[in-house]
């Protein structure tokens, strides 16, 4: 597969004059440079497709499945948490953290998610928290975990970490926020995402 560059993808979708508004030159794009848009090792190249998730402007064809929505957006998830890049179009651990908290909250709101999803992402999050460092796993408590346990339902969710001795730490440090009278509002976002074939609509969260 060869290679493509950053600067090469958005000359291929985008006007991008310096000092105005970007406009998209196509409005289809094609599934299988996508695809290998989402596959790159280059960590800026998937910030920026990320970045575009829900621009409903753009759509891709063939669309993704969700089993590769999710692929995608976990591995990018993962890079951010343990990397903590500092690109222009990147997460840091703690943007790629508050953003986990809308999509785990809007999933966990549309009853047209399968459970096992949200199953999926507890299970994911719980390696992550477990292989990650210090700071990673102070990321995951105070950017993610706290602000999803604010919901009695995600933290009924949540409480077999409680029963987990690598997570019980993880766990009650988050119920500190809920019991110190944090609130944040969760899962508003209800822009559809246009790139993926499923059964339920996706939030975007953060457009630059």
């Amino acid at each position: 597969m060869a290679s493509i560059r950053l600067d090469e993808i958005i000359d291929f979708l985008w006007v991008h004059p310096d000092n105005a508004e970007w406009s998209p030159k196509l409005k289809v794009i094609p599934g299988d440079a996508f695809r290998q848009w989402i596959s790159s090792e280059d960590i800026e190249i998937l910030g920026f497709v990320y970045s575009m998730l829900g621009d409903r402007r753009l759509c891709v064809e063939p669309e993704l499945s969700l089993d590769e929505y999710l692929e995608f957006v976990r591995r990018y998830y993962e890079r951010c948490f343990f990397e903590n890049p500092d690109g222009k179009w990147s997460d840091s651990r703690y943007s790629a953290g508050w953003d986990l908290v809308n999509v785990l909250a809007f999933h966990w709101n549309n009853q047209s998610v399968p459970r096992s999803v949200l199953e999926d992402w507890k299970i994911w999050l719980a390696d992550i928290y477990k292989r990650g460092s210090e700071q990673v796993q102070t990321c995951i408590v105070t950017a993610t975990l706290e602000h999803l346990l604010e919901q009695g339902a995600l933290r009924r969710f949540f409480a077999d970490w409680a029963k987990d001795p690598g997570l019980r730490k993880a766990y009650e440090e988050a119920l500190e926020w809920h019991a110190g009278g944090g609130r944040t509002p969760l899962g508003k976002s209800q822009a559809v995402q246009p790139f993926v074939r499923s059964q339920f609509q996706k939030s975007r969260f953060r457009k630059r």
